[in-house]
């Protein structure tokens, strides 16, 4: 693994998101980017979310699913989880484009003086 690419940190919060929480959690794993900690914060689902996640419970660096105070909470307490130098959240019903983890980090590293990034909507 590359020393000289910072660690990235992802937290998806989710909220009873099953018919969207699949594509989410594949577009996050299946990124080109290889030092990825990747937690959800599930508040409690009862529609089927929890079976979607224990099916990638292995390729995560952690996940919980218990009732929490919404979805600004869950984004903290991921956040309190994670170690990497760059933090960033992905909502249960959205989805990365290939590449994206690679992209962001890179003009972070190019920029600096730059302390935030986020992608255009499609």
């Amino acid at each position: 693994m590359p020393s000289n690419l910072p660690p990235v940190s992802i937290v998806t919060p989710s909220y009873n998101q099953a018919g969207f929480l699949e594509a989410t959690i594949r577009s996050v794993l299946e990124q080109d980017y290889p030092r990825l900690e990747y937690f959800i914060m599930d508040g409690g689902s009862t529609d089927g979310s929890l079976e979607i996640i224990q099916k990638y419970a292995s390729r995560l660096a952690g996940w919980v699913s218990e009732k929490d105070a919404g979805q600004t909470d869950a984004i903290n307490n991921g956040f309190a989880r994670a170690s990497g130098g760059i933090l960033a959240w992905l909502n249960s019903d959205d989805t990365y484009e290939p590449g994206a983890l690679r992209a962001a980090v890179d003009f972070l590293q190019a920029n600096p003086a730059i302390g935030m990034v986020y992608g255009d909507a499609r």
